[in-house]
């Protein structure tokens, strides 16, 4: 009896384990590190998006990558294979236009996603799904913009591509059935674009801790022109992980949204 009775506890205690660890996970707060502009440039991958996603692994933080579709145009095996790798150690590829480019008609400004026509925006959306899926063999389930400007056209232009479920950033009003992960423009890595700054960081983090997830945008093509960039950038996760936040990609967070409800 004695010996059913140990086991017996042992089992409970075990039982209080399991469920003390999922309600703490429960309770934790999501980041998903929003990383911007991946392309492939003077036939390397830039070291400033080596040496982040170096990083990333070595201290097992999940991270995501905004694809520029032009890149996958040229057959470049390295730079394809050097994509394929991340996303197999977790960190989700996400699309991020196919040009991120911008031009001046007149006095207007005219951005991928916002002033083009209707079928310039599906084209462009569709190109990069395509040669995602053909030079690397992944789908592309996650859209942000280049510099997060859309307009009512790119809500029709999505809805013609079902499996991007996830919209970044979306600045307008217009409604869409995509799941979105919004900016809080007060806690962000970079303070202004491309300047990642610590202190600024952890100001903001502090008036925002309580929210369930944070995404927080960076550009590390931009980190490699100024050492402290990068350190501050290293500052940010570390802060982060001793707050035992979660790192997470917007297709999992989707998921665990999904089974919530």
């Amino acid at each position: 009896m004695q010996k059913i009775s140990i086991v017996i506890s042992l089992l409970f205690l075990t039982s209080c384990a399991v469920v003390n660890k999922h309600r703490s996970q429960s309770k934790s707060q999501y980041v998903i590190l929003k990383l911007d502009d991946l392309w492939y440039e003077d036939n390397l991958v830039h070291e400033g998006w080596t040496q982040v996603m170096d990083f990333l692994n070595e201290e097992d933080v999940i991270g995501t990558i905004g694809l520029i579709g032009s890149s996958l145009e040229e057959d470049n095996q390295e730079y394809f294979e050097w994509i394929k790798m991340r996303h197999d150690e977790g960190h989700e590829i996400w699309h991020h236009g196919f040009c991120h480019c911008r031009q001046t008609v007149g006095e207007l400004e005219i951005r991928e996603y916002r002033g083009k026509e209707l079928d310039d925006q599906c084209e462009s959306i569709a190109k990069t799904q395509r040669l995602a899926k053909e030079k690397l063999g992944i789908t592309l389930h996650t859209f942000g913009a280049p510099y997060n400007s859309t307009d009512v056209h790119t809500i029709t232009a999505l809805n013609k591509v079902p499996e991007i479920k996830i919209w970044l950033y979306k600045e307008t009003s217009f409604t869409t059935d995509k799941f979105l992960l919004n900016q809080i423009k007060e806690v962000n890595i970079e303070y202004p674009v491309h300047i990642p700054d610590f202190e600024k960081f952890k100001e903001g983090y502090l008036k925002y801790q309580s929210e369930p997830i944070l995404i927080l945008q960076g550009h590390p093509r931009s980190w490699t022109e100024d050492i402290s960039r990068l350190e501050d950038f290293k500052k940010i996760v570390l802060f982060l992980k001793k707050q035992n936040v979660v790192f997470i990609t917007p297709l999992e967070y989707l998921k665990i949204n999904k089974e919530k409800n």
